[in-house]
């Protein structure tokens, strides 16, 4: 009787090449037959091969999704970052926000980062001018004497809303832009009898006598016509400045992001 050949173990590269001759249509004696190996033995392989690929069929679509939901939190992250630079909000870099931190790790050395420091220090410099401004608009607004009478008449939130159209006035010149205008903007409704309800923009001076409205509109044309000769306002038109150039900058990096849909790098949260 002759001696029986133990055969070599079988290699995962052959039992996926008899996997591949199966499907196009050799069957498993066949093989058996032209490679010299038992039937069972390529039945047996030919099974181990078609889970093998199934499983890494599996684990593949499982990565891939992995790593769309991965980018796509990315991708939410990066129109987070720009909604609340368009809106002109502080944007939290705190390191307890995974995502934020994933992002980082992603792009660590993008300008991006050092933008967006910038960017809410000129924010919080730009809040303490304003309070500033707003302090100092009511105390000259209440040393004009002209409105002693209306104010002692019950009319004390006067000097709050002639302090805010101020302000507003300089924000809106110190960015470039035009602001309102006395002649078109402010608006008097007939209220009761003797009475008007009187408006400039967005502030409401409330309900007051004519005469009033008169001496209100020639303070605030006489207020107006010194904002811009106030050195705060030149510290506005330096952080207004300041805060389009990390704008335009910020946005150009998102921008990239957003379009490539991927970020590049590895972050330790990346499936991989």
């Amino acid at each position: 009787m002759a001696k029986r050949t133990k055969k070599p173990p079988v290699k995962p590269e052959k039992r996926r090449e008899w996997l591949n001759r199966v499907e196009k249509g050799e069957t498993p004696p066949q093989i058996a037959e032209s490679d010299q190996f038992d039937v069972r033995t390529v039945r047996k392989h030919v099974e181990l091969a078609r889970l093998e690929r199934d499983v890494q069929q599996a684990r593949s679509a499982v990565l891939r999704d992995a790593l769309e939901s991965h980018y796509r939190d990315l991708m939410e992250t990066t129109r987070n970052i720009e909604g609340q630079v368009f809106a002109e909000a502080l944007v939290s870099l705190e390191k307890d926000q995974p995502l934020m931190t994933g992002l980082r790790q992603h792009m660590p050395r993008s300008p991006l980062w050092g933008n967006l420091k910038s960017w809410n220090q000129t924010l919080t410099e730009l809040t303490t001018l304003k309070d500033t401004i707003r302090q100092k608009l009511v105390a000259s607004i209440k040393d004009d004497r002209k409105l002693n009478a209306i104010v002692s008449r019950g009319a004390s939130g006067i000097i709050t809303a002639i302090a805010e159209v101020l302000l507003f006035q300089m924000q809106e010149w110190s960015r470039g832009r035009e602001g309102l205008e006395i002649d078109c903007d402010i608006h008097l409704e007939k209220a009761s009898e003797g009475l008007v309800s009187m408006r400039y923009g967005f502030s409401h001076f409330g309900e007051i006598g004519e005469s009033d409205a008169k001496t209100i509109k020639a303070v605030l044309i006489d207020l107006e016509s010194g904002l811009k000769k106030r050195s705060e306002y030149l510290e506005m038109e330096k952080l207004y400045s300041r805060l389009a150039r990390l704008k335009k900058g910020i946005s150009e990096v998102l921008t990239v992001v957003l379009l490539r849909r991927i970020v590049p790098g590895r972050c330790k949260y990346c499936p991989l």
